[in-house]
């Protein structure tokens, strides 16, 4: 399947919506889900960018994994 081919499927999936309910409130659900990463994403970025770096990076060490 071409790039093109997936997009325009994609497109076409979003239309149709939920079943039994209409295309807008499916768009509406996935367009606030994104706002609301990225205000998250901008968020941790300021408090990154706002505050001692070495202390950040501590907090937000991982142990061990991934």
């Amino acid at each position: 399947m071409l790039l093109q081919e997936r997009h325009n499927e994609l497109l076409d999936a979003g239309r149709q919506g939920p079943v039994g309910g209409p295309a807008g409130q499916s768009l509406d659900r996935i367009r606030q889900a994104g706002e609301s990463l990225l205000q998250a994403a901008d968020d941790a970025i300021e408090r990154a960018l706002s505050r001692d770096s070495v202390a950040f990076l501590e907090e937000t060490r991982q142990d061990g994994g991934q």
